[in-house]
C-alpha cells in the first residue's frame, strides 16, 4: 500500500458522515486515506467537524483547496455547486470524488472533462448504484456473453423525498414548505437509474452510452396534483436507444407513494434474462436452450433463482452502506489514485450518464419529442 491519501470534504450531511465512517473503518478502505479538512457553511455541520480529532475546518471552499498536503477532495455539496467545485479542485491539482449529478448544465460537462485531462488527476462520479451487487452481476452476464448480446435493460429508482420540502424533515401538507435543491432538475437528471442501465448493457468497465431518448414526466404523486417539488416534476420515465439498437427503460421519482423505495434492475440478452425486482432480494436468471420450444410452447432453457449466496459466488459480498456499493466505488477511486489511473466512472463516462439525463428532461419538457444524446468518447 502506498502513502496515506489525505482528503478534504465539502458538504457534511448524512451521506458524508457514512462516507467518513467507511473510509475510517471499512476493511476495503481502512488505512488508505484520511479526512483531514472540510468545509460546510451550515453551523450544524461545523459542530460535527469540531468532533473530529486533528481536523481543519476551512472558512471557505477556496481555503479548503489550499489546505497543505491535500491529495483529493470529496464533493458532497448541493448539486448546483458540483461542476464549479470539481473544476476548481482539479485545477488545484487535486483528485475528485463528486456525488451525483456530475453537473446540471450541459456546458459544464466538457469543462470537467477538460479539467480532468489537463490535471492528470483522478475524477470519479460517485454513482454508487452502478456498484450494487445485482447491477455488477447483470453487467458480468453481458460482458462475458453468458446471455448473448444485450437487447434491453430496465432500471428503476422510485423513492419519495417529500420530507425534503417540509420543515425539520417531517410533517404533512400543513407543515411549512422549504426549498430544496431537488427543485432544480427533473428526476431523470438525478440519475441513479441511467448509470446502472448503461453498466448492465456494456459492463462496468465499458458502460454503453445512449444516443437518443424519448421521455415523459408528470406531477402525479403530488398532493392534489400540485407537487411540492415544482418546478421539477414528480415522476419521470425515459426510453433510451444505443448505437447497437439496444433499448433501455429508466424510471425515477421524487414524490411517489411507495415504501420501501423501489430499486430494480433487469437485462435481456438474445439468449437469456436476469431480473431483480428489488435489490437485496432474490433475482431470477434464465438461460435459453438455443431457439428450441418445449411442449408447453415456451422457450426451452434453465431458470435459476439468484439468491444472496448465488450472487456472492460471482460478485463477492461486501458489507457496508448501500449493500457495499459505497465501499466498492470509494475503493476503486482510491486504488486509481494510488495507481495513477482513471477511475471506472471518470469524467467521460460520467458525462454520458449526465447528458442522458439532461436530454431526457428536455424531451419530457418538449412533450416527449425524441432528443439526440451526445456521446463523450475517448
Amino acid at each position: 500500500m502506498g502513502k496515506l491519501i489525505k482528503l478534504g470534504i465539502v458538504g457534511f450531511g448524512l451521506h458524508s458522515i457514512s462516507i467518513k465512517a467507511e473510509l475510517d473503518n471499512h476493511p476495503l478502505l481502512k488505512g488508505q486515506s484520511k479526512l483531514v479538512a472540510g468545509y460546510d457553511p451550515n453551523p450544524n455541520a461545523i459542530e460535527m467537524f469540531k468532533k473530529i480529532e486533528g481536523f481543519k475546518i476551512a472558512a471557505t471552499f477556496e481555503d479548503l483547496l489550499n489546505t497543505n498536503e491535500l491529495d483529493g477532495i470529496i464533493i458532497a455539496s448541493p448539486p448546483q455547486y458540483h461542476a464549479d467545485q470539481s473544476i476548481a479542485a482539479l485545477e488545484s491539482n487535486l483528485h475528485v470524488f463528486s456525488e451525483v449529478p456530475m453537473a446540471i448544465k450541459e456546458d459544464d460537462l466538457n469543462r470537467i472533462i477538460d479539467a480532468e485531462d489537463a490535471s492528470g488527476k483522478t475524477y470519479q462520479l460517485g454513482e454508487n448504484y452502478c456498484f450494487y451487487p445485482e447491477v455488477l452481476y447483470a453487467a458480468q452476464l453481458t460482458s462475458t456473453g453468458k446471455i448473448g448480446e444485450p437487447v434491453y435493460a430496465e432500471s428503476e429508482y422510485l423513492h419519495d423525498v417529500t420530507y425534503r420540502w417540509r420543515d425539520q424533515g417531517f410533517g404533512d401538507v400543513d407543515t411549512s414548505r422549504i426549498d430544496s435543491w431537488y427543485q432544480l432538475f427533473d428526476p431523470m437528471m438525478y440519475a441513479h437509474s441511467i448509470g446502472p442501465a448503461q453498466v448492465v448493457l456494456g459492463g462496468i468497465k465499458n458502460p454503453m452510452p445512449f444516443i437518443e431518448v424519448t421521455s415523459f414526466a408528470n406531477d402525479i404523486g403530488g398532493y392534489q396534483g400540485n407537487p411540492i417539488c415544482k418546478p421539477a416534476k414528480a415522476f419521470q420515465v425515459a426510453l433510451f436507444r444505443t448505437e447497437t439498437t439496444a433499448i433501455a427503460k429508466c424510471a425515477n421519482a421524487y414524490v411517489f407513494a411507495r415504501k420501501p423505495a423501489r430499486i430494480s434492475i433487469q437485462v435481456v440478452g438474445r439468449t437469456g434474462t436476469y431480473e431483480c425486482s428489488q435489490v437485496d432480494k432474490p433475482g431470477r436468471l434464465f438461460i435459453a436452450d438455443g431457439h428450441k420450444i418445449n411442449k408447453a410452447r415456451h422457450r426451452k432453457g434453465k431458470t435459476r433463482i439468484i439468491d444472496k449466496e448465488s450472487l456472492s459466488n460471482v460478485i463477492p459480498r461486501v458489507k457496508g452502506f448501500h449493500f457495499g456499493a459505497n465501499a466498492r466505488i470509494l475503493n476503486n477511486w482510491l486504488n486509481a489514485i494510488e495507481n495513477e489511473d482513471k477511475a471506472l466512472i471518470d469524467a467521460k463516462v460520467a458525462a454520458n450518464f449526465c447528458m442522458s439525463g439532461i436530454q431526457a428532461s428536455r424531451s419530457a419538457r418538449d412533450g416527449g419529442k425524441p432528443k439526440e444524446i451526445k456521446i463523450y468518447n475517448y
